[in-house]
């Protein structure tokens, strides 16, 4: 039934909206249900089969003795969550909020024991770079997907699927949430759901560079719908790039394979000149290094032309000598490898001999370390608003140890459901919304459909991308920093004339793509100017004009904010409880 005096077609009414539908998401709707409280899900694609979860060949990091005492895993137990928590902050480069990292480590172990007894069959326990021990309980992201999709269909639960939300409604007088506006991809109708507690799962924004391991959803929507609300950010300077990933063929462009090899073999990453480039940068752990050392040096190697024709470096496992299939079917999950298959494709037929040739690879984007800012209960500055998983800042710092990142969505997306939940059951204001604020909103996405002259929005998306990868990639420089924000000010100008091949509302591929327009330039633009103002080299961010990592002016947090429709930074000094940093001026990667 369409509503009067709005451009609404449908109105639905929830206590908990959960947006996203990945292991964050849907971690977050079992805990709220579990509170008795009327939770929806609502996902951009299908529900259960889009998003990063579904594709993480990951582990799920546990600190080392209970992984042995608890799942008879062959760990070490001389580690505990003290020590785990030590090196999430030493590897974050001691920006992490040190009382969100605390609830991380002491709370991991019985999420991950939540997940076995739901049904979830872990492997082996690997050793990643940045811990001491090994701590990453194998676990792939299907697995993970398949068991909490099981406890979601056992409660009560609505489902909403190819539903993007693209805009938060908020009270500005009394800074409280009201709701959210949603697309319906499918259908091309707008549905508004009024409910009490939002809880933003919406991952990170790996989809703003055009070398990446993510899916396509990963677009920025709920960084930059928390944005559009007034919700303050975190480290959103520092995405996070995997190192060793596949430049061919290309279809198996962004692929970790080549780095899941180097977490288990002994590799070499050369330049062109067949030099071993990690003896410069860290030549104790070589390429046993930390990601965000590795992609640095692999991005260097590139820019100061040593890189290789394709625009990548060299990793060789010539060491290995002839017995790399049958040793790596012994050491690799068969989640990784079945007879040398990965992601379908048969390996054996599209790369080399390893044993003789090197592979080519270069360093794509995995994971946002910074995104919304939340407390202990995953609160924002706006009441109602919650957030968890990827799209959250806080607990990584700088840099993201494996295993960090599908615990995360287990821990926070637990106690989002939780926090979210209570505040629904207590929050008595019901306050009625401004229907001309909503037309506003609808307006302002409508436009493309019916503008005559203006950028397609593919083109768009490929100008985002180039500002993006030339000036904000993982080397970054003030100067080209500074000529990225005259070029996304005047693409920001031009964007407002978007318009499409076709004018229809069904399923309008090219209309969607405008709407994640409007989400990634703003990210990009959070990143570039807070990228501008750090002006120092740490863990995922590198500044070639400040090479040195300076713990006596920037342990900072830079903080974002929309403030009367202008990016607002400041900084604040990072929350330390237990472990505090060195006040030094040091050599960039060199972290113990």
């Amino acid at each position: 039934m369409r509503i009067i005096n709005l451009l609404i077609d449908k109105i639905f009414n929830t206590d908990v909206l959960v947006i996203g539908s990945g292991a964050t998401g849907m971690r977050a709707a079992i805990e709220a249900s579990n509170e008795g409280v009327v939770v929806t899900l609502v996902n951009k694609g299908y529900f259960g089969k889009s998003g990063s979860t579904l594709v993480a060949e990951a582990d799920i990091a546990i600190d080392s003795a209970s992984a042995v005492n608890l799942f008879n895993l062959p760990g070490s137990a001389e580690d505990n969550p003290e020590l785990f928590f030590e090196d999430i902050i030493i590897e974050g480069e001691y920006l992490n909020n040190q009382r969100l990292v605390e609830i991380h480590t002491s709370e991991a172990l019985y999420r991950l024991k939540q997940l076995v007894e739901w049904g979830a069959k872990i492997k082996k326990l690997m050793k990643s770079p940045g811990h001491r021990y090994p701590r990453g309980v194998w676990i792939s992201g299907m697995e993970i997907n398949r068991v909490l999709k099981n406890e979601v269909k056992k409660r009560n639960i609505n489902i909403f699927e190819h539903l993007m939300i693209i805009d938060l409604v908020i009270d500005g007088e009394n800074n409280q949430l009201l709701g959210a506006i949603g697309l319906n991809l499918v259908q091309g109708k707008f549905y508004l759901l009024k409910t009490k507690a939002v809880i933003l799962c919406t991952g990170g924004v790996m989809r703003l560079y055009s070398s990446t391991t993510a899916p396509e959803e990963l677009t920025g929507d709920g960084l930059a719908i928390a944005y559009r609300a007034g919700a303050e950010l975190v480290d959103m300077e520092f995405p996070m790039f995997l190192p060793y990933t596949m430049i061919s063929p290309q279809a198996l462009k962004g692929s970790i394979f080549p780095y899941d090899l180097s977490a288990y073999f002994e590799v070499e990453a050369l330049n062109v000149k067949g030099e071993r480039y990690m003896k410069k940068w860290d030549p104790e752990r070589l390429e046993k290094s930390t990601r965000d050392i590795n992609s640095v040096a692999a991005a260097i190697e590139i820019l100061e032309g040593r890189g290789t024709p394709r625009g990548g470096t060299y990793l060789s496992l010539k060491g290995i000598k002839d017995n790399l299939i049958p040793c790596s079917k012994k050491c690799l999950t068969d989640i990784q490898f079945n007879n040398w298959k990965y992601g379908g494709f048969n390996l054996k037929e599209l790369l080399p001999n390893l044993t003789e040739q090197v592979l080519e690879t270069a360093p794509a984007c995995h994971f946002w370390n910074g995104g919304i800012k939340i407390d202990e209960k995953c609160e924002t500055n706006i009441r109602g608003l919650y957030a968890a998983g990827e799209v959250t800042g806080g607990i990584h710092g700088a840099n993201r140890i494996s295993g960090n990142a599908m615990i995360e969505t287990q821990v926070w997306g637990a106690r989002s459901g939780k926090y979210a939940a209570l505040f629904a059951w207590a929050n008595k204001y019901t306050p009625k919304i401004l229907n001309r604020r909503v037309e506003e909103l609808i307006k302002k996405y409508l436009c493309p459909l019916e503008k005559k002259e203006g950028l397609n929005p593919i083109e768009v998306r490929k100008k985002i991308r180039k500002i993006a990868g030339d000036k904000v990639g993982i080397v970054r420089k003030g100067k080209l920093l500074r000529e990225a924000i005259e070029e996304i000010d005047r693409l920001k100008k031009e964007m407002q004339n978007q318009t499409l091949s076709f004018k229809v509302r069904t399923y309008n591929k090219e209309w969607i793509e405008s709407l994640q327009n409007l989400n990634l330039i703003q990210v990009l633009e959070m990143t570039t100017r807070t990228s501008l103002w750090r002006t120092e080299s740490r863990g995922a961010l590198y500044r070639t004009d400040f090479p040195k990592t300076n713990n006596k002016e920037w342990l900072k947090n830079i903080l974002i904010k929309n403030i009367k429709n202008k990016m607002s930074l400041n900084t604040k000094d990072v929350i330390i409880t237990t472990l505090t940093p060195p006040k030094t001026i040091r050599e960039y990667g060199r972290k113990r």
